[in-house]
Formats: C-alpha cells, structure tokens, sequence
C-alpha cells in the first residue's frame, strides 16, 4: 500500500482523531506524539485536506490574518514613545 492508498482509506474519524493528537501533543490513549509520529501525521493530514478539498479556514496550520490587517488598516501609523531616564 503506497501513501496515496493509505490517505485514501482515512476516515473522517481517523483524520479528526489525527488532528487532535497534534493539537494536544498526545494521542487518545494519553500517550505522547513523537517528532517522527508529528511529522508523518502532519503530511498525512494536509494530503487529506487536499484530497477531500478541506475549507482553508478548516485546515492544519491556518492562522486568521483578518484581524491583523483591521488593526493595521484601522492605525494611523502614530505610536507613543517611552522615555525611560
């Protein structure tokens, strides 16, 4: 079995117990995720993603800028400056 069959075979349970485990650094069972474990788990999930067209927002590593770019569009570029004696 090659890495497409086996990403293929995932269940929506297998994935979702997947990305728990990285999220929590341990795996159901209490114990911890290896670096190795987190690397292929992390391939595996994105490969998933991908596959099953996962909603950005929904998936592995997204970060929401949106309120990065509101707080920069909304400042005036004016910032106070501390005089420390």
């Amino acid at each position: 079995m090659n890495i497409e069959d086996l990403i293929a075979s995932m269940t929506p349970a297998i994935y979702n117990n997947m990305k728990e485990a990285l999220e929590l650094g341990r795996w159901g069972d209490g114990r911890p995720v290896t670096a190795e474990q987190k690397e292929y788990s992390l391939e595996a999930l994105i490969r998933y993603e991908h596959l099953h067209d996962i909603a950005e927002t929904e998936r592995v590593g997204y970060v929401d800028m949106s309120n990065k770019r509101k707080k920069k569009a909304a400042d005036d570029g004016e910032q106070p400056i501390k005089i420390i004696e």
